[in-house]
Order: structure tokens, then C-alpha cells, then sequence
């Protein structure tokens, strides 16, 4: 969850990007279902409250094709 605020480091949004990156064609459906178990919010809802432009569009769409 500290990935997806509004003032996370540039750091923090490269590591978020590699794992969603890596693991949206294996795992997605698995890491949304425990994401959204273990902080009560959809994935997809938090990105959309958190991050703006095409970095937004960019992890929207991947989750979104990881099932």
C-alpha cells in the first residue's frame, strides 16, 4: 500500500511497475484478490484514487489484462 500514495519516491513506483510488470500475465488475479483482502480496496480503485497520466493508464491496463 505505501507504493500507492500520492508522494511515493520514484524508487518505491519503479519496484510497483517491475512486479506488476513481471507478474500481470501469472499472478495478477491472485494479487489483486490479496490485495484487496489484506487492505479492503480494489487494486485497480487505489490505483485509480492514487496516481495520475499515463503511468496510471499504464497500470490500469496492465492489471486489467491480468485478469
Amino acid at each position: 500500500d505505501t507504493a500507492l500514495t500520492k508522494d511515493t519516491d520514484k524508487n518505491i513506483k519503479k519496484a510497483l511497475t517491475r512486479v506488476i510488470v513481471t507478474r500481470a500475465d501469472t499472478d495478477m488475479k491472485e494479487i489483486k484478490q490479496e490485495y484487496n483482502n489484506q487492505f479492503g480496496v480494489p487494486l485497480s480503485k487505489k490505483i485509480e484514487d492514487t496516481t495520475n497520466g499515463n503511468y496510471k493508464d499504464f497500470l490500469l491496463t496492465l492489471i486489467a489484462r491480468g485478469g
